[in-house]
């Protein structure tokens, strides 16, 4: 895959774009969970900060232009998916403090969420760099 180096200046400020958009979904779907309490709880709605989240990294990342810009889009990927995945299994850790009142849950399907949303993000990045 491309490195980061040879992702063009127009390809960086679209991929910003994205990842900036797809992180501040998040907000609404936090909301709308919040809000509507048991009736928002669908599949879609569970698993939409774990797709969002990790394609909206990607991209930031991608877009970046200093020293994560000279990785390859596979490496962004699977620096992504560490990232991502490590987020998720540290909610299995203890809380301390006013965190322990914090409600969250471990879901493997979270995991795969957003295992499966880095490589599309990958995919369209690479599409989309592609000439």
């Amino acid at each position: 895959m491309n490195a980061g180096h040879d992702i063009k200046p127009g390809h960086k400020r679209l991929f910003a774009w994205i990842g900036l958009i797809c992180l501040l979904l998040i907000i609404p779907v936090k909301a709308m969970r919040f809000i509507h309490g048991p009736t928002a709880d669908t599949l879609l709605m569970g698993i939409a900060p774990s797709v969002l989240g990790p394609a909206g990294l990607f991209f930031l990342i991608s877009s970046s232009f200093g020293r994560l810009s000279q990785l390859s889009l596979l490496q962004v990927a699977m620096v992504t998916a560490v990232i991502a995945s490590g987020l998720e299994f540290v909610q299995l850790l203890p809380r301390p403090g006013f965190l322990a009142a914090v409600y969250y849950t471990f879901d493997w399907l979270d995991i795969l969420a957003g295992l499966l949303s880095v490589s599309v993000s990958c995919l369209v990045a690479f599409v989309v760099t592609k000439e």
